[in-house]
């Protein structure tokens, strides 16, 4: 007769038990969860901090076909030569446009991949009194992205184009084991370019000399004599795209400024002894002129990185993961968000998937962002953000700085910044990220040639 009561404070028995171990598991699996959230976080601002440094971070290239004139390294990630993004078929009613070319030069430490192309012989009456062009590409980029519109639009219009694939790239390599690139190799892959660039100029000036009248086409800045004049035509102007441009500015400091000692008589009252100054003994550099697009300005990335999350955390976490985790590879959305806007830019899915494989071919090495970090923000600029360059006597080369309304990854501040640095005023385009690709890269090369002609052609 006991066992109903038995029974019924076994179950109770049983019941509280069962209570207090879903409560304690309830409690554990909060903690769990409070302490996963709390480890995302903390991988969330760790990505974050990456960007502050320079979220474009990585060297790019790709490894097009080398021509056995050049020989090189052939070490590499691919020797496949990259598709172009459209068709190349013709119309009957559109001129063919000049032709680019890939090779491979010797550089002073690397053997690097270059992209060429030249007037046409029609077009090529033009070209002695206009300078050439080197083309410096970002991250995830390489040579590749200037050989699809801009090369064969500026060729078109008289002027040599040279695109380089920098130090540790899919198409430049490094050395066997490199994983970061210092921002000096980069500048120094620059020098050497520019040194080639000049020689193979003068080498063609000697060769059309006698074939070509200078009073067809010409500019005479009167504060230059004939033999400066003559040189002028052999010095590039450089045009870069995102982090290309920051390795433009380590190189204009690199050659044009000095760090002054106790007993410098250059060194100003009051100026603290860190500070750069002009270099005095280095006026002519020997590149004509700089054009800046969608580029990282002299602070870097971490005062953009902070006004994005301020913005939208959602955007700043977009911008990390796409660039510092290179999700942008995988992710085809983001990758065309990021880079091309979300509306249709030209860029089929076809397009973008090939896109995706150079950007993987392009990262095969990365920025040393500690070393980066050493020079960043820039200090050689004085109170209103302009570069220190042009003081003491120094005349500031033609520069051209241009944004696009609709960049995801560079904001407007981050161009006024790059604006005062140069001391001009910049050009905004109707573009995304990437100018020169989509079917708004006319917007960008008009701007260029516009001051191309402005500063360097005049004709007649």
């Amino acid at each position: 007769m006991r066992s109903a009561p038995l029974n019924s404070s076994l179950k109770s028995n049983i019941s509280n038990k069962f209570f207090v171990i879903t409560a304690t598991l309830s409690t554990q699996h909060t903690v769990y969860t409070a302490i996963i959230m709390t480890l995302k976080s903390v991988a969330f601002i760790a990505f974050l901090f990456a960007t502050i440094f320079d979220s474009h971070g990585t060297a790019s290239g790709f490894n097009a076909a080398k021509s056995s004139k050049f020989p090189g390294n052939t070490r590499s990630c691919s020797s496949k030569k990259p598709e172009p993004l459209h068709s190349s078929s013709t119309s009957p009613l559109q001129p063919i446009a000049p032709a680019v070319e890939t090779k491979r030069v010797q550089l002073s430490q690397v053997s690097a991949e270059i992209m060429t192309c030249r007037p046409r012989s029609h077009e090529s009456t033009l070209s002695p009194h206009r300078p050439p062009l080197l083309f410096l590409h970002g991250s995830f980029h390489s040579s590749w992205c200037w050989a699809e519109h801009y090369m064969p639009y500026f060729a078109s219009h008289g002027y040599s184009c040279y695109a380089l694939s920098l130090r540790g790239t899919g198409g430049t390599f490094a050395g066997e084991g490199v994983k970061k690139v210092k921002i000096d190799e980069h500048v120094q892959d620059i020098t050497d370019m520019i040194a080639y660039i000049r020689q193979q100029q003068q080498e063609q000036e000697e060769k059309e000399a006698d074939r070509h009248s200078n009073s067809s086409s010409s500019i005479r800045r009167s504060t230059m004599s004939e033999e400066e004049q003559d040189l002028e035509y052999c010095r590039p102007v450089l045009i870069a795209h995102s982090f290309g441009g920051l390795a433009i500015m380590k190189y204009l400091e690199k050659n044009l400024l000095i760090v002054p000692s106790a007993e410098d008589d250059d060194v100003r009252a009051g100026e603290q002894q860190t500070h750069s100054l002009p270099n005095m003994n280095r006026r002519v550099l020997d590149i004509s002129g700089v054009v800046s697009m969608c580029s990282v300005p002299p602070s870097g990335n971490g005062k953009m990185t902070m006004r994005f999350l301020k913005r939208s955390l959602r955007d700043s976490w977009k911008i990390t993961a796409g660039l510092a985790m290179k999700k942008c590879i995988r992710d085809g959305d983001l990758c065309r968000e990021l880079f091309f806007g979300k509306e249709d830019d030209g860029i089929s899915d076809e397009d973008l998937t090939r896109i995706q494989k150079y950007f993987e071919r392009d990262t095969v090495a990365t920025i040393d962002l500690m070393d980066l970090a050493k020079r960043l923000p820039s200090v050689h600029t004085n109170v209103s953000g302009k570069a220190v360059f042009w003081e003491g006597g120094h005349v500031p080369i033609p520069s051209l700085v241009i944004g696009a309304t609709e960049d995801f990854i560079v904001d407007k501040e981050g161009v006024d910044e790059l604006g005062r640095y140069y001391g001009v005023e910049p050009t905004m385009v109707d573009s995304a990220h990437d100018v020169m690709l989509g079917s708004r890269w006319e917007n960008g090369a008009k701007a260029i040639l516009d001051f191309l002609k402005e500063q360097f052609v005049v004709e007649k």
